[in-house]
């Protein structure tokens, strides 16, 4: 066995500086401090020495440690943990490091052996392995009372109990391989195996079919085209090669082209190839053909003649509107210089009309100003000479007035009205000319279009025209003639066309026969599937597969034969101490004794326990939570102080939940048992009553150190009791 001597912290959960520094030369180390004081730090920090990152994340088995559980201080950039312990050969020093956010290659690892050697990296993990000899499951559940497993029985569901129970009893890797058989699902992948090959098969059936019936719609359209069923094969392919190759030829003389005709293939997997050049050499033959060039070259002049004609008439037509709509507009409202002269005249009448008007306007001014005088003299009430008329009047303002109203004010009314007529008449006249010199210029625009449309027609022509050649009767004509012509070429084309589709037919036949070839070609390469070897070791591998699930399953039998059979025994084993344990801590009057019985459950993959008393009735419905968490502790350091195993120390995490005074008290009286059957114990604790009961009660030399006063930046505060 080994023991542990010495534990250094430096960044490590809670201690961020280098003061965690931890003696165990004692039996007992006791760590005293209220929550989030760095206690469970010191715990953490010895098991992660010893498996690194095997006690981190959902591997762990530990529920708190799944996502986010951090080892470096968030005030370090590294965390380090330096533990010596004590083995048979002399003192070995374990350092284990690691960099924040460097992932795996911020982990070191390097143990200083007695004998000087040191050894790093996986040498150094094999070496740590060889001392522990047990897994981090096990660890965690016989040498290291995490709070987690007391609360495993104390809340969890009962398929959740008997496997903590499991891994209380040391039993975890009789569970890892159950777990892994279930975790592989081989009868699943039994199950998938054969659904795969089955759909498989299925596939190539249904790829035979499709196949299948895509070659007897091929064979009924070569049949429907003149083929018959001796001719389908290879030999007739390559016959059907060998006639398109004469008759490219042939066709090349009648046409008179020089013919490059392609090679006859040797083998009918050349005939896509083959077929491919053939239709591109009947293109070029035809498209070099003089008559099919003479013919393109027509239709494409045809077509120049047919829309310059088009084009001539409609410019034509353009011009003669424009010129009636010009015509139409004179006729109404005369000729331009008609209009230009009308509005001439109608200015000098508006020059003489204004011109009157400012001459009336001295007299007007000077009448206005006599009458604001008289109203403001208040004179003119008698006779005086009226300067309008000379006469002399009585009232002069009142006479004044009068003939500003009756005179001038009606004749200035009269000659104003007057001009206005004719400035709106000079308007109108204005939007005349306007609209005359438009219709004027679309007429010039038509004739330079019509121009333009001639000239077109005159170099299609290839002539030059006169002001006598009508450009829309020659074009015709010229129309006319391309169609005699066309009509010659297209006649001694029909029995050239008719060869031309004769050899195209030939080709389509033989490119029918080719696919038929190709189809039959892969109804062969897939009904050969079932014969390959590898679809025979696919059948193999199914088959395989049942025998080695048949074998898992008779293998997972025996293991929870040998799984509740080990929990018999090591119960048996370790019973008297477990029972004494427990009636000692909980000292419940209504339990006798404790017997706990184990049934194989194949329903859970494990074992399920009863507890029961003496008389052998279940004690479930009595049990308290105090009496649930000394039947954990009991179980727990029953397995401790009966089963020897290479780890010589005890590591137990607030061990006291739902426990009364009382049994606190008996708790220290247990734990005392445990320091003489030679285990170190290394307990953690809060609980000021356990505390007291420890420093008073146990029996064995203690090392007690105080953790208090945890900040952020400095950690906790370390002190070793005198």
């Amino acid at each position: 066995m080994f023991n542990l001597k010495s534990l250094r912290l430096h960044g490590f959960r809670g201690f961020p500086k280098e003061d965690g520094l931890f003696e165990f030369s004692a039996p007992a180390v006791l760590l005293f401090g209220d929550n989030h004081q760095g206690k469970s730090s010191v715990l953490n920090g010895i098991e992660w020495c010893l498996y690194g990152h095997e006690c981190v994340g959902t591997k762990s088995g530990i529920r708190e440690r799944v996502g986010g559980w951090e080892l470096v201080n968030r005030q370090s950039p590294k965390a380090t943990v330096d533990l010596v312990i004590d083995t048979e050969e002399g003192d070995v020093t374990i350092t284990r490091t690691e960099q924040k956010g460097k992932g795996k290659r911020g982990r070191h690892v390097q143990v200083a052996l007695a004998d000087g050697r040191v050894l790093r990296g996986n040498e150094a993990e094999r070496q740590i392995a060889g001392l522990l000899r047990m897994s981090f499951g096990d660890f965690a559940t016989v040498v290291y009372q995490h709070q987690e497993s007391i609360r495993a029985i104390l809340i969890q569901m009962p398929k959740d109990r008997n496997e903590a129970i499991d891994r209380l009893l040391g039993l975890g890797e009789y569970r890892n391989v159950l777990e892994g058989i279930k975790g592989a699902k081989l009868t699943r992948i039994q199950r998938e195996l054969a659904t795969e090959r089955e759909k498989f098969e299925g596939r190539v059936e249904q790829a035979l079919a499709v196949r299948r019936s895509d070659l007897e719609e091929k064979v009924d359209a070569a049949i429907g085209q003149g083929l018959d069923e001796g001719e389908l094969g290879v030999q007739g392919a390559l016959e059907l090669s060998k006639l398109i190759v004469k008759d490219l030829q042939e066709f090349a003389s009648e046409l008179g082209v020089p013919s490059t005709p392609p090679a006859v293939p040797s083998g009918w997997k050349e005939m896509d190839t083959f077929l491919a050049v053939a239709a591109r050499e009947l293109d070029r033959l035809w498209s070099q053909a003089p008559d099919v060039k003479a013919q393109s070259e027509l239709n494409k002049r045809r077509g120049q003649a047919e829309r310059t004609r088009e084009q001539y008439a409609a410019s034509r037509a353009e011009l003669t509107q424009a010129v009636y709509d010009l015509g139409s507009f004179e006729a109404e409202h005369g000729i331009r210089d008609q209009i230009g002269q009308d509005i001439v005249l109608i200015e000098r009448q508006i020059d003489e009309g204004t011109q009157q008007i400012r001459e009336i306007s001295p007299r007007a001014l000077l009448v206005e100003e006599g009458i604001a005088l008289l109203k403001s003299a208040r004179s003119g009430l008698g006779a005086e000479v009226c300067p309008l008329c000379g006469q002399r009047v009585p009232n002069l303002l009142a006479h004044l007035e009068k003939e500003w109203i009756d005179k001038l004010e009606a004749e200035v009314r009269h000659m104003q009205a007057g001009v206005e007529q004719l400035r709106a008449r000079k308007k109108e006249l204005e939007h005349v000319a306007e609209d005359h010199h438009s219709l004027a210029q679309a007429v010039q625009r038509a004739q330079m279009e019509l121009a333009k449309s001639a000239q077109r027609a005159a170099d299609l022509l290839g002539r030059k025209l006169t002001k006598d050649d009508d450009p829309l009767a020659l074009l015709t004509k010229s129309i006319k003639e391309a169609d005699e012509r066309l009509a010659e070429i297209e006649s001694a084309l029909s029995q050239k066309r008719a060869k031309l589709a004769a050899i195209s037919a030939s080709i389509g036949k033989a490119n029918l026969v080719l696919e038929i070839l190709l189809l039959e070609h892969k109804i062969r390469g897939i009904e050969k599937i079932a014969h390959t070897a590898e679809f025979k070791v696919l059948g193999h591998c199914r088959d395989k597969a049942a025998e080695l699930i048949s074998d898992v399953e008779a293998v997972g039998i025996l293991v929870r034969e040998s799984l509740a059979e080990e929990a018999r025994s090591r119960i048996s084993a370790a019973g008297t101490a477990i029972d004494d344990y427990f009636r000692r801590v909980a000292q419940n009057p209504a339990i006798g004794g404790l017997s706990i019985e184990v049934q194989d459950d194949a329903r859970s993959g494990g074992n399920s326990y009863s507890f029961c008393d003496r008389n052998g009735q279940e004690l479930s419905p009595v049990l308290s939570q105090g009496d649930l968490n000394s039947l954990a502790l009991s179980i727990f350091l029953g397995m401790v102080t009966a089963y020897s195993h290479p780890v010589g120390f005890v590591l137990m995490d607030d061990p006291s939940q739902s426990l009364g005074t009382d049994q606190k008290r008996r708790l220290v009286e247990v734990v005392e048992d445990v320091c003489e059957s030679g285990r170190q114990v290394v307990l953690a604790t809060m609980d000021a009553e356990l505390q007291g009961f420890l420093k008073s009660s146990l029996g064995k030399t203690k090392s007690i150190y105080q953790i208090q006063g945890w900040t952020p930046e400095l950690g906790p505060t370390v002190s070793l009791e005198a």
